[in-house]
């Protein structure tokens, strides 16, 4: 285990419970960390905290426990069971595809885990988190019982995000051997099968992203579904096509899919199938949605319903501009597609662009538009991705329902 020693005025944020660590707040580091446990301690010696290390991280320690138990299956076990209580009061019967372990938000920071029906993907973000993967796959199988675990290590990119077996010694020995054969019923899994508000889906569990279906706009798309009777809806950085889906089954005339990827929109159209709807090649266009917009702004497209849900575009501190003038480009051309009354979903996943920053670069991207918008919803992440107040960051997913009056 190895001991952070925090410099002198930089304890305050531990003492509020704020679960990171950053490398500049720390002193002294003794120990080598090979267990992934840090134990964080004041500039005086007193405990504070402890945690999942990471040495090649600007969050040296993602912390767990502030009451000087140390992260072991028996903690792990308690927290997931906490998770899935969660879960059973949230999500509905004709949802088999939720997030069981929510990072932070369930006090489990570095480890996220999703369930596709029979299958469950288990995602270790962090290098700390890794250590302890054994440890956390025997807790999660004894928790949530899952046919089939798949495991991805976020924070090593090793094979796509996996490794078939662990590269350091297990810190949690007694739990190691359940793991690895619930790891190995997981490997060779591909996209199987899952429900969502009685909608039937795949994820891609093996190579898809995140861990193969983006789960936190559920809510977003019951609301589309609510509202697309008669509309036509174009589906911007549409991935496997769910918003779609979800329009066609509350009766939208036509839906359209662009994305760059052309495996995504394969997965488009097949879910189009599973749900009975017809896969009409005019529907979908792989482009660059950028470029595609610009052309269909040009052509003096009109549509009913607009989504716009691209990826990330700040992955840290210092693309927060660029992505900035980026989110205000692909908002201005697609608000310029929408109809009169018509609305345009607009979402951001870029954690480090607060809801009051894209809120006014969505407005300004009206100004550019010359279009008048009023805001009639915000909608992020549903209830199975719980945000823990002791680290507000983990809100990322801003959603704006914009109305074109």
């Amino acid at each position: 285990m190895i001991r952070l020693t925090l410099k002198s005025g930089r304890e305050a944020s531990v003492l509020r419970r704020h679960p990171w660590v950053f490398s500049g707040a720390v002193g002294a580091r003794r120990g080598d960390g090979g267990d992934g446990i840090a134990e964080v301690a004041d500039s005086s010696g007193g405990v504070l905290a402890h945690g999942a290390y990471s040495p090649e991280s600007q969050i040296l320690a993602r912390l767990w426990t502030f009451d000087g138990r140390l992260p072991g299956p028996d903690l792990f076990r308690e927290r997931f069971q906490l998770a899935r209580r969660l879960r059973q009061q949230v999500v509905a019967a004709a949802t088999t595809g939720y997030r069981a372990v929510n990072s932070e938000g369930d006090r489990c920071p570095g480890v996220v885990a999703d369930v596709y029906g029979e299958t469950s993907v288990i995602d270790l973000t962090t290098e700390g988190t890794e250590a302890w993967g054994a440890g956390i796959e025997g807790a999660f199988r004894e928790v949530f019982s899952p046919k089939r675990i798949v495991v991805r290590r976020t924070a090593s990119r090793h094979d796509s995000g996996r490794r078939s077996s662990p590269s350091h010694p297990d810190p949690f020995p007694g739990s190691s051997s359940q793991a690895r054969s619930a790891k190995e019923e997981g490997e060779g899994a591909d996209r199987v099968p899952f429900d969502e508000n009685g909608l039937h889906f795949l994820a891609d569990v093996s190579a898809g992203q995140k861990t193969g279906f983006f789960l936190d706009q559920r809510e977003n798309r019951a609301r589309l579904r609510a509202l697309a009777g008669g509309r036509s809806v174009l589906n911007l950085f549409s991935y496997s096509g769910a918003f779609s889906v979800a329009a066609l089954s509350g009766g939208a005339r036509r839906a359209v899919d662009v994305d760059s990827s052309e495996a995504a929109l394969v997965l488009a159209r097949e879910h189009r199938g599973r749900n009975g709807f017809a896969a009409d090649e005019a529907d979908f266009t792989r482009a660059d949605v950028f470029e595609d917009l610009r052309r269909r702004a040009a052509a003096g497209e009109a549509w009913d319903v607009v989504v716009c849900d691209p990826p990330a575009l700040a992955k840290k501190r210092g693309d927060v501009d660029r992505a900035a003038r980026a989110y205000k480009d692909v908002n201005r051309l697609a608000m310029s597609l929408v109809s009169p009354g018509g609305w345009l979903l607009s979402c951001s996943c870029s954690g480090l662009v607060s809801a009051e920053l894209f809120q006014k670069i969505v407005f300004s991207a009206s100004l550019e538009a010359r279009a008048s918008f009023a805001i009639v919803a915000r909608q992020g992440a549903g209830p199975d991705h719980p945000v823990s107040l002791d680290g507000p960051e983990g809100e990322y997913l801003k959603g704006l329902w914009l109305r074109k009056t």
